[in-house]
């Protein structure tokens, strides 16, 4: 029966040894254990030097009684040269002592050469040895490269990175972090949340962790946290406007630290100031301008009432006078001056219309409640559409500029409705509720879609909007396709001496 080959494995070898014979020995010893051999022999450290320049060798084999340089330099020559290349030290004649010393100097293993049957199991692990060594070496490389990246990314980035412990300790810091809270990472490192970031004053101690210290969320929920109005204390005490989200890092399953990234919001913050200063501009100017306008309004409806209608009334009365003096015979005069009396009374109807369209007199003679119900009855007679209107109480009595405010909102609503709503019902209410006035208006109409946006030129709910925000109230608007549409404003009040509502911040003032 013929034996199975052994596989051969490739070996560049190295040997430093004066006698040919042993080398050769040695050699065929490693060629029977199935190693396909490429040596080289050198005997002066010159040689060992050139030889380990001029190629890559996986092993070296060194006699300790050398002629012309000692086992120890050509150890030093290897482990300068070659740090991690396995060297086995094979000598006729090494004392237990001396091969124990040159074990420490860096040799990996030593045999006698009366003894070979363990020169090849001692390659086999050696080169193992160096191949785990080189493998490990390897993981070792990428993962200094990857942390290179990691620290080369966490460095560049725009954003501030905190990283704690399950503790709360501060573990790592970011230079944009340094940068923005004036802390360097090692005054901070070991250091907890709640003693550097979190500038409030802890009154109670026994709060929730997360209520306390918001980026220790993340810690004790394993969930991602964000807050985007939150403030950071700074080294100098000052207050830092950021931004911040907190992710865990998670370890099989759980939580071991968390990472928190934020941004300083100083400029955002500066910008939404500036925002809301120029929005109450705005809106200030606004409620000037419809105060102005409902004063010209009122000027303007005076105007046609007491001076127009009055030469209108005159002018109707001479008339009466000239037909009473004219001769009935006289056809064709008498005609002409019917028809212009006739036309003096329409003249007369309109002024009165224009008249009340611009400020109802009954807004300002017997108050809100009845204006609506004119204009109520004013819009079922123009758009044969059922109006009903409901007050409570009954005689509710409203102050400026809420009277009109109101007036005017409803206005604008019942145009909406006969213009837009596709409606053939429309209710109106408004009552008393605990500290407020409560507005509805009400149609079935066609609704609108939840996504739906007015055109750029209809200012109808804008008007509503900003009429409700300048008497301090809220307002609510409620649609839905086929389901009509439901408008709700609340508006703060307070009763006068005289039991009349005014808006609230208004009322030291009126009584």
């Amino acid at each position: 029966m013929q034996s199975t080959p052994i596989a051969e494995k490739r070996l560049r070898l190295l040997q430093i040894e004066d006698s040919a014979n042993d080398a050769e020995l040695m050699l065929c010893q490693i060629r029977e254990a199935g190693f396909a051999v490429e040596s080289q022999r050198v005997e002066s450290g010159d040689e060992l030097l050139a030889a380990l320049t001029e190629r890559q060798w996986d092993l070296v084999l060194s006699d300790y009684n050398l002629p012309r340089f000692s086992a120890e330099e050509a150890l030093a020559i290897v482990r300068a040269k070659c740090d991690d290349l396995p060297l086995i030290v094979v000598s006729g004649c090494i004392g237990e002592e001396t091969a124990v010393a040159m074990m420490r100097q860096g040799a990996n293993d030593y045999l006698m050469k009366d003894n070979l049957t363990r020169l090849a199991p001692a390659i086999e692990r050696e080169l193992g040895d160096a191949a785990a060594r080189r493998q490990r070496y390897l993981a070792e490389e990428a993962l200094r490269a990857k942390d290179k990246l990691l620290h080369d990314i966490t460095f560049a980035i725009g954003e501030g990175i905190i990283v704690v412990d399950q503790a709360e300790r501060v573990m790592f810091m970011n230079p944009k972090a340094e940068s923005l809270l004036g802390w360097s990472e090692m005054e901070l490192f070991g250091r907890t949340v709640d003693e550097v970031f979190h500038g409030q004053p802890v009154e109670d101690e026994a709060q929730n962790p997360e209520e306390r210290y918001p980026m220790m969320t993340a810690m004790h929920t394993g969930g991602i946290y964000q807050n985007d109005d939150a403030q950071f204390r700074r080294k100098d005490g000052a207050m830092l406007p950021v931004a911040f989200v907190t992710t865990p890092i998670m370890t099989d399953g759980a939580v071991v630290a968390s990472l928190t990234a934020f941004q300083d919001i100083t400029r955002r913050k500066e910008v939404e100031t500036e925002l809301n200063e120029s929005r109450r501009q705005l809106r200030d100017l606004s409620a000037f301008l419809q105060t102005v306008r409902e004063e010209e309004r009122a000027h303007i409806a005076r105007e046609l009432h007491d001076e127009l209608g009055q030469m209108l009334t005159a002018f109707k009365m001479d008339l009466l006078w000239l037909s009473s003096k004219l001769n009935p015979r006289q056809t064709a005069l008498v005609q002409k001056v019917s028809t212009l009396a006739e036309l003096v009374d329409a003249s007369m109807n309109a002024v009165h219309r224009i008249a009340s369209d611009l400020r109802p007199w009954l807004l300002d003679d017997l108050g809100l409640g009845a204006a609506i119900e004119w204009q109520m009855e004013q819009f079922r007679e123009r758009n044969g559409m059922a109006a009903e209107l409901s007050l409570t109480p009954e005689d509710i009595e409203v102050e400026e500029p809420l009277a009109t405010g109101i007036f005017r909102i409803v206005q604008e609503a019942l145009t909406n409705v006969a213009r837009h709503a596709g409606a053939n019902q429309v209710a109106v209410s408004l009552r008393r509720q605990e500290e407020a006035l409560v507005l509805k208006i009400k149609d079935n109409g066609q609704g609108m879609a939840a996504d739906y946006k007015p055109k750029r030129d209809s200012y109808g709910l804008i008007g509503m909007r900003e009429r409700t925000y300048n008497l301090g109230g809220q307002f609510q608007m409620a649609s839905a396709p086929g389901e009509g549409t439901a408008i709700e404003i609340h508006f703060p009040v307070i009763e006068t001496e005289l039991g009349s509502f005014c808006v609230a911040d208004q009322g030291a003032g009126r009584g």
